[in-house]
């Protein structure tokens, strides 16, 4: 593999990120521009001068698609040609769990069986966040941690910082062509905790971010590789900032890996914190967002800093920079379509108003919606073709839609409804959300054919107190032929009721079949004393899956076929064991 140092491109993303932000603020002399630093001193200097507790502003981040084929369902991801890492991943013969800093594989069918195990770092320090599988490959995102003694805190410190840091996030490419007998072919990592990721083909562009300070002290760390098994440091020389930042606080780092061929490419910065990612098959677009509280704090205003990266393989290019009012609330909040880019933002409190940008590729803005439901924030929203689905809420769930047939959206109706989605998705009886009413999970299928008369043909509320992941990941989402399975935590009556008596929450997976003429549950499935994250099908069974257990259902009608457990069901939590996070 080629020594991946070389590889390390300018760095000007975060750098960019900054300089847009920063025309926000309402005071600073320089103008936006981007040079290198000429010297390790003057890179220091300049963080002592603009690091976290300078005094200056700071920078802040932001608060399924039926991608299947006919024979096994894929991950619930946003774009479709773009995969997004997740806990389980099948090839349709096989299952692949992540669980803690171990991955297990299970072949799917009657019987099931745990055909091995992987384990990532025996130490116990390391997390595995994400799962790809593509061409007979794993490829397993994973975070390193530091320990207490490691990191060096003071006493007044522990009360600030987390027991535990991400000192950088790894990948290990397995060839799993044998399921039995997994292969490490090849790794590589970089520094910092993982943002996101995504996977285009082979190639999987993962985005980090770390302080700039080394585990809380005064040291000013810097970037680093991590590639066979040697670490190399990007030096100060080939980093670039932005002089007319006010403040910054975080390196992020953009990696491109060919997980077939190992070649890289990457990109990196000395930045504020990055916020939403989004990424096309052509271009990833990292955003930052800024508060500039006023002269005296007397006012406020929130602004988004967009960055296009294009994407060819392992080939990283900074296409365009801009920066829009108001801050996108999750990925569904971007959108590239064509020749233009998408954004809807909520801008800031006391007085949030909602807006739509459409930017060229150049990010040049060539138009606008302004003044959506003022007094709201935007909860969920879903880009589609020439119509943007945008719900926001206070007391009720206005459900807008956005025509973006032209370069100038407009509101083409509304409806409200109690409660709130916070996910939505186009199904075949209709436009679908996930979100609650009344502190309980609330399933919503809605007609939107005729946008000026918008009708909410049926709901499903579930009794008592209850959430879902579904309501705030997407991944935990599946949708096939009319049949929706979600992950559901209940809480029972006695909790609802608030009398204070200890009814353990129960989970399951909630099967509803949603038709045009409504909503219609066919049952649950229970994880006893687990809890349940995800399900796929595979033919005519549907498997769900909780941290300990894999069950097999007849997906048309819920018969319980088998089941197998593969973990101890640990529930991670902040400890101290020499400095590890431990997990019970």
């Amino acid at each position: 593999m080629k020594a991946l140092p070389a590889l390390w491109a300018l760095l000007v993303v975060g750098a960019m990120l900054g300089s847009l932000a920063t025309m926000a603020t309402t005071e600073h002399v320089e103008n936006s521009k981007l040079i290198k630093f000429s010297s390790d001193l003057e890179l220091r200097a300049f963080v002592m001068d603009r690091g976290p507790g300078s005094g200056r502003n700071l920078a802040v981040s932001g608060v399924m698609e039926d991608a299947s084929d006919s024979s096994y369902s894929k991950t619930n991801v946003q774009v479709e040609g773009v995969d997004e890492g997740d806990r389980v991943k099948t090839d349709g013969t096989h299952i692949y769990i992540a669980d803690g800093g171990r991955v297990h594989v299970i072949r799917a069918g009657l019987p099931m069986v745990n055909v091995s195990e992987m384990v990532i770092d025996p130490s116990g320090r390391s997390t595995v966040h994400g799962l790809y599988l593509s061409e007979g490959r794993l490829t397993v995102l994973y975070s390193e941690y530091a320990s207490l003694s490691d990191a060096r805190y003071g006493p007044a410190e522990m009360y600030y910082y987390p027991y535990y840091e991400a000192q950088r996030t790894c990948v290990r490419v397995f060839d799993v062509s044998d399921p039995a007998a997994p292969v490490l072919e090849r790794e590589a990592g970089v520094t910092g905790y993982q943002v996101t990721s995504r996977m285009i083909g082979s190639t999987l562009y993962l985005v980090t971010e770390h302080s700039v300070w080394a585990y809380g002290s005064s040291n000013v760390r810097l970037p680093s590789l991590t590639a066979g098994g040697k670490d190399s440091t990007v030096v100060a020389t080939e980093i670039s900032y932005d002089p007319a930042m006010p403040q910054v606080s975080s390196f992020i780092n953009l990696l491109a890996f060919d997980t077939s061929s190992g070649q890289a490419g990457s990109l990196s910065t000395l930045a504020g914190s990055s916020s939403v990612v989004y990424m096309s098959p052509t271009a990833m677009y990292i955003t930052m967002q800024l508060w500039d509280e006023g002269r005296l704090g007397t006012s406020s205003r929130l602004t988004t800093s967009i960055y296009r990266i294009a994407v060819s393989g392992t080939d990283l290019t900074l296409a365009a920079q801009a920066s829009v009012s108001g801050g996108p609330l999750n990925q569904f909040a971007l959108d590239e379509s064509g020749d233009r880019l998408r954004i809807a933002t909520t801008t800031a409190w006391p007085s949030p108003t909602n807006e739509v940008h459409v930017l060229d590729l150049e990010l040049k803005e060539v138009g606008s919606l302004t003044g959506i439901a003022p007094g709201e924030s935007i909860y969920s929203c879903r880009f589609m073709g020439d119509r943007l689905y945008l719900v926001t809420f206070l007391q009720v769930d206005p459900l807008f839609i956005v025509d973006l047939s032209t370069d100038t959206p407009t509101v083409l109706g509304e409806l409200k409804v109690p409660g709130a989605s916070n996910y939505l998705q186009m199904v075949d009886a209709g436009l679908m959300g996930i979100g609650f009413e009344n502190g309980s999970v609330k399933v919503s299928l809605f007609n939107v054919t005729d946008p000026r008369n918008m009708t909410e043909i049926d709901s499903f509320v579930v009794e008592g107190f209850s959430y879902s992941p579904a309501q705030y990941d997407h991944k935990a989402v599946m949708y096939a032929q009319g049949t929706l399975v979600i992950p559901m935590t209940y809480y029972g009556p006695a909790y609802w009721t608030g009398t204070y008596t200890y009814q353990p929450p129960s989970s399951s997976a909630l099967v509803l079949r949603l038709a045009s003429d409504g909503i219609s549950e066919m049952g649950r499935i229970a994880h006893e004393n687990a809890t349940v994250d995800r399900s796929l099908y595979i033919g005519d069974v549907l498997y769900t899956i909780s941290d300990t257990t894999v069950k097999a259902s007849s997906l048309s009608d819920l018969e319980l076929l088998g089941s197998i457990t593969y973990g101890d069901g640990r529930t991670y939590y902040y400890g101290v064991d020499d400095g590890v996070a431990m997990a019970v």
